[in-house]
């Protein structure tokens, strides 16, 4: 704007310095190149003029707005770009095509009503603009008119259709529906709501709910047949809630305390698993621990065993050897004897032999010299014959004798050094068994003290898991007491009655096996002392009875057998009998008396009784060939 300004004052100082001015300069100057300077400066003063005219006039439009020029020539949408506006010919109307944001409240008495009958307070924003394009921006600008710039006139034209749009999307749906559903509710209003705007040439973008909530049932007039709706329903569901609340309060407060109950519970098993598991594997440490040093001991006492037998072993060969070698050396000088002795003998032979001989030519010379002598020297001859051969006799049976006695001294000798080596070796078997039961002994008592040792540990380790496991279950029933008193208290109870009635039916079982054992025990020495009696019965009646039985031994054994056997049946029926009852006595009473009278006696013709009994002959009446007369004084079996 400066420089138009300027330009045009330059403009009328052309125009009119040629003709003011007076300097000589100025005045030399042609008239007809001041014209020129004039004309010049009027199109100077023209141009700048026609130029601040026309900026002044022509009107742009921006890229967030356009604008519809109306007059002379008709209405034209000017969008990106510009046009030439003469205030006199011309009118333009802004159209701005920024989105705009439109708040619709409902709240109190102007909630939207639901399906329901529910009032619900209500913020939404609707999103419009006008579309680039012509027939919307001329829509706009006839329907709005200059109030398409202002979103405060906008709202105040559309309001009335937002509001309808909202209610009757309202109306078709629940109060928990619209909340749980607001796409949906969005997605209606809007589906609405485009069709109304596009008669204003406007296009709504997107439908917001911000705010959704039931109204304040203080605000609701119970004269009003919807708000009365809406009351009962209100009191209905908050009421149900309330119920439903306070069970799920409760019912999580149950929970809770179960889940910490069940928590706690976990906690102390899994505390008393640990000490359980930690007394077991102490037990186990100790139980490995003691077998390897019983594995140890047992061990050292088996090398111990091996190296004493290999000892005796080894002692018991060396002084078998000397034995054998003392045996060979004893063998060998008797074998010496007896050589000297056969040698001996053979030379007592060759003695003898030789006196014979000398004898033989003797008398050789004396049968050569006195044939006369035959008969004599032959019966010398075999006198001597008989001599030598009786002497050869006595020689022979006097070196059996030397060699007997040889053999005899040697065998006792063998005999005494066996005898020796039998004592010793039964006294080192002795001394080894001794030894090795010593050390079997050892062993087995460092065996069994290991194995106490072990038991020990076992009962320690043991004793530990069981204390352990009883602190585990002491500390957890100290734990569990706040949560499980009366729980436990029942339980002890019904414990300790279990107890006591186990305790009195033991006891009571006892007392009956007590009381049957001393009842058996009585009958048992009952039934003894009438066996005794009844044997001493039976002895004194055979001692003192008069009869004569035929057969032998085993013929009293069995008489004695049988007798024996009626009177234990005797006994048993007496002990039947005695347990019978009353009224069943009575009637064997009876039925035994009236058989007693049927059949133990018999009447004779004159009305006497007769007592039957049983004879047999004696021998002496055998032998005789008469049969003696039945008598009632001695019985005969």
């Amino acid at each position: 704007m400066g420089s138009l300004l300027f330009l045009m004052l330059a403009g009328v100082g052309l125009i009119f310095a040629p003709w003011v001015l007076t300097d000589e300069t100025v005045q030399s100057i042609p008239t007809t190149v001041k014209v020129l300077i004039s004309l010049f400066g009027a199109l100077l003063v023209l141009a700048t003029f026609a130029i601040f005219v026309f900026t002044r006039l022509y009107r742009k439009a921006s890229a967030n707005q356009a604008f519809v020029r109306t007059g002379q020539g008709g209405a034209k949408v000017i969008l990106d770009g510009g046009a030439l506006f003469i205030p006199v010919m011309h009118q333009i109307i802004p159209i701005s095509l920024e989105t705009m944001r439109l708040n619709v409240e409902r709240r109190g008495p102007h909630a939207l009503i639901t399906k329901d009958n529910l009032r619900v307070d209500l913020s939404a924003e609707f999103y419009i603009k006008v579309q680039a394009n012509t027939e919307d921006i001329l829509q706009a600008a006839r329907s709005l008119g200059g109030r398409s710039i202002d979103p405060g006139g906008v709202s105040e034209l559309v309001q009335e259709k937002l509001i309808s749009a909202l209610r009757t999307v309202a109306a078709t749906k629940d109060l928990v529906e619209l909340h749980s559903k607001r796409d949906e509710f969005a997605s209606a209003v809007q589906q609405i709501v485009t069709h109304d705007l596009s008669s204003n040439g406007l296009t709504l973008e997107s439908v917001t709910i911000s705010a959704l909530d039931q109204t304040n049932s203080a605000s609701l007039e119970e004269n009003n047949v919807f708000d009365a709706q809406g009351l009962r329903k209100i009191a209905e569901i908050t009421q149900r809630a309330r119920v439903e609340r306070n069970n799920i309060e409760r019912s999580s407060e149950q929970e809770v305390v179960a889940t910490n109950v069940e928590t706690r519970k976990r906690v102390l098993d899994m505390e008393r698993d640990e000490a359980e598991f930690e007394a077991e594997q102490r037990m186990q440490v100790a139980n490995f621990r003691s077998g390897k040093d019983r594995e140890t001991r047992e061990y050292s006492i088996e090398q111990e065993e091996v190296v004493a037998r290999r000892e005796i072993a080894k002692r018991k060969a060396i002084e078998l050897s000397d034995v054998e070698r003392t045996l060979a050396v004893e063998a060998s000088e008797k074998d010496k004897e007896i050589a000297l002795v056969a040698k001996s003998r053979d030379f007592e032979t060759a003695e003898i032999e030789k006196g014979q001989a000398v004898e033989v030519a003797k008398r050789s010379q004396e049968v050569a010299v006195a044939m006369k002598e035959r008969e004599r020297a032959a019966a010398e001859a075999e006198m001597l014959k008989a001599e030598s051969e009786r002497e050869s006799a006595n020689q022979e049976v006097k070196t059996v004798e030397v060699t007997a006695e040889a053999r005899r001294e040697a065998e006792k000798k063998l005999i005494a050094a066996k005898q020796t080596i039998e004592e010793n070796r039964i006294r080192e078997e002795t001394e080894a068994d001794v030894m090795a039961y010593m050390k079997v002994k050892e062993a087995e008592a460092e065996r069994q003290a290991a194995d106490m040792q072990y038991e020990a540990k076992l009962r320690l380790a043991e004793g530990d898991s069981q204390s352990a496991k009883k602190r585990a279950e002491g500390e957890q029933a100290l734990k569990m007491v706040d949560v499980q008193v009366d729980s436990e208290r029942v339980k002890v109870e019904q414990s300790r009655v279990e107890v006591e009635r186990e305790s009195l039916a033991n006891k009571q079982e006892f007392e009956e096996a007590a009381l049957n054992f001393e009842l058996e025990k009585l009958r048992i020495d009952a039934e003894r002392d009438v066996r005794v009696r009844s044997a001493e019965a039976m002895s004194q009646m055979l001692s003192k009875a008069n009869m004569q039985i035929f057969g032998d031994p085993e013929t009293m054994g069995k008489m004695s057998q049988n007798f024996m056997r009626a009177a234990s049946v005797g006994i048993a029926a007496d002990g039947f009998l005695d347990t019978l009852p009353g009224e069943a006595k009575q009637l064997l009473d009876s039925f035994l008396s009236e058989a007693n009278q049927r059949f133990g006696k018999s009447e004779t013709p004159n009305g006497s009784t007769e007592k039957t009994t049983t004879t047999k002959p004696s021998s002496k009446a055998k032998k005789n060939g008469t049969t003696p007369k039945p008598s009632t004084d001695d019985p005969v079996v």
